[in-house]
């Protein structure tokens, strides 16, 4: 990739990574407002599996089934790394 290429890539990952995050704190003020506002504690649990199902049917009808699964499963490897604490 020359320069300019790299940058702009840059750029858009960078501007990816933002929304990203802007929507990941949007998503988790609704799931979090609908936990605390539920009068049964199995009502969030169900909160979260929806919202991860309704993640991998997105990506599904959005890729197809074999190319949607891996987006899935690399969305999922990308969390879950993030998610571990720095010493491990």
């Amino acid at each position: 990739m020359n320069d300019d290429s790299s940058k702009e890539f840059d750029r858009i990952t960078d501007l990816g990574k933002a929304r990203s995050d802007e929507y990941t704190e949007r998503l988790l003020a609704f799931v979090q407002d609908m936990e605390t506002s539920s009068p049964e504690p199995f009502i969030p649990l169900l909160a979260d599996i929806a919202l991860v199902r309704a993640l991998i049917v997105h990506l599904v009808i959005r890729y197809g089934p074999e190319r949607g699964l891996v987006e899935v499963q690399d969305a999922f490897n990308t969390t879950f790394d993030q998610m571990k604490p720095n010493d491990v």
